[in-house]
């Protein structure tokens, strides 16, 4: 038989400090409060504190790192890009899928599953290497593919062959340079069609799909021949492997490219663009093709 936990009037009583910066945050919360010399002062007088007992919690610090009316960049600013990668990936990059869709990225109205820095990147690959398609494998939303067909239009030439294993999930093309194939990305009949699309042209193939090691791989052997010499292959979301994001305690990404370029010369890393601005999801992804 299960033992019935005691009373809460049983449990012993908070360390002093504990209970005082405890109250104080639900007094900020229920009073919708920042964190202010007339805040604290009010709370003390209703808590019959002393006010110097809040002035010198050990944890009033947090508390008002917390609580205070400041800028994200003021009350985030000492971060370690670690941190930041964190915060980034769970509210802003995932924010549909961890309960704060209010925070994902967007373009143009459509949820885009990429950072800012990289979508500049990708801007300045488009413009300098002038891709007659930009292969995308694995669309989610859309939403990138929606972004890279807005970039070709600044550009004015190009067109976007988004593959997916299913399509239910994006949302319908709104440009006339967006194509769909839905099917698996390594299926003979989907590389068949690309095949067609992609013969004698420049190609930069981007892809975010299945980031599994063994399946990046098997995508990275099958579309790197599309690229031409001077184009890029970008293997997205290396920094699985580096900060742990991977859902399965298996290699991802990145070690995949680090496979492919083992068993081919065709290709070389270009860190100029993948650490060009620090804060990227494709760290050691970026692979030029130079024969």
């Amino acid at each position: 038989m299960s033992k019935i936990p005691p009373a809460q009037k049983d449990y012993p009583p908070l360390p002093l400090d504990k209970e005082i910066a405890q109250r104080y945050v639900q007094f900020l919360v229920q009073s919708q409060r920042d964190d202010d010399p007339e805040a604290r002062r009010a709370f003390c007088e209703a808590q019959g504190f002393h006010q110097k007992l809040l002035h010198n919690n050990p944890h009033i610090a947090a508390i008002e790192k917390l609580f205070q009316d400041q800028s994200s960049m003021e009350r985030l600013g000492d971060m370690t890009l670690r941190d930041y990668m964190m915060y980034h990936y769970y509210y802003i990059h995932q924010g549909y899928r961890y309960g704060a869709p209010r925070h994902q990225q967007r373009w143009l109205g459509h949820d885009i599953i990429k950072t800012p820095q990289d979508c500049w990147v990708y801007q300045e690959i488009i413009h300098e290497t002038k891709p007659d398609v930009v292969i995308e494998l694995g669309i989610m939303f859309g939403g990138a593919t929606h972004f890279f067909a807005s970039i070709l239009d600044l550009v004015g030439h190009g067109e976007v062959l988004g593959i997916d294993i299913s399509l239910a999930k994006a949302k319908p093309p709104e440009n006339k340079r967006i194509t769909y194939i839905e099917g698996s990305s390594t299926s003979e009949g989907v590389l068949e069609q690309v095949r067609r699309k992609a013969a004698g042209k420049r190609v930069l193939v981007i892809a975010d799909s299945d980031h599994e090691k063994n399946h990046v791989l098997g995508e990275i052997r099958a579309y790197a021949p599309f690229v031409h010499v001077g184009g890029y292959f970008i293997v997205e979301d290396s920094l699985n492997d580096v900060m742990g994001y991977h859902p399965v305690p298996n290699e991802g990404p990145k070690a995949a490219a680090e496979a492919f370029l083992r068993e081919s010369d065709d290709f070389v890393y270009d860190r100029r663009w993948g650490e060009r601005y620090i804060m990227s999801l494709n760290p050691n992804g970026v692979l030029l093709r130079v024969k």
